[in-house]
């Protein structure tokens, strides 16, 4: 049986292949020079973060920009957390990984577009952070540090709940940049 973390893992695998191929070779470089393709167990150092304004001399747009993110982040699908029980911790790494990603494409998009021509995929990804940064503190998903100190019975009423604003908000911030 494959479980759902080795799925994800296998699909992360895949579409970075597909990318790296279609990106072309290896630009001359030996093969011991290059970096090696291993999976990030976090999320990228600032420096290994995509950049838009790095390729090229105009910056890429949100929407070029997402696929790239997604492969930094390890994130192929949207967080959906429906169904699954206000502790799976699978759910709650979701939701780190879309928070984590749309915190750094509104940084990234701030960094690249100071004059504000993506303010509403910004607002978005704020969104995203800041739902899943209260997810985060009731101790939803296995996503906080301590147990939670509100009682089971509750979070099992209240994480379905904030899971799917959480994954609504992630929905938003994706049709917003799709609209770019």
């Amino acid at each position: 049986m494959i479980t759902r973390r080795f799925a994800l893992a296998l699909s992360a695998a895949v579409t970075t292949t597909m990318t790296l191929s279609a990106c072309g070779g290896d630009d001359g470089k030996a093969a011991d020079d290059r970096q090696s393709p291993r999976a990030a167990s976090s999320a990228p150092s600032a420096s290994k973060q995509p950049s838009a304004a790095a390729s090229s001399a105009k910056p890429a747009t949100p929407a070029e920009l997402l696929p790239l993110f997604r492969i930094a982040y390890g994130m192929n699908t949207s967080p959906m957390c429906s169904h699954v029980a206000w502790d799976d911790p699978g759910c709650g790494e979701d939701l780190t990984a879309a928070g984590e990603l749309a915190g750094a494409m509104a940084k990234s998009i701030e960094r690249d577009f100071p004059d504000g021509e993506y303010t509403e995929v910004e607002k978005s990804a704020d969104h995203v952070v800041k739902t899943v940064g209260t997810v985060r503190k009731l101790g939803c998903y296995d996503m906080g540090s301590t147990p939670p100190k509100t009682d089971a019975a509750k979070l099992r009423e209240l994480c379905p709940s904030l899971g799917t604003i959480a994954s609504l908000a992630w929905l938003n911030f994706e049709t917003n940049v799709s609209d770019w």
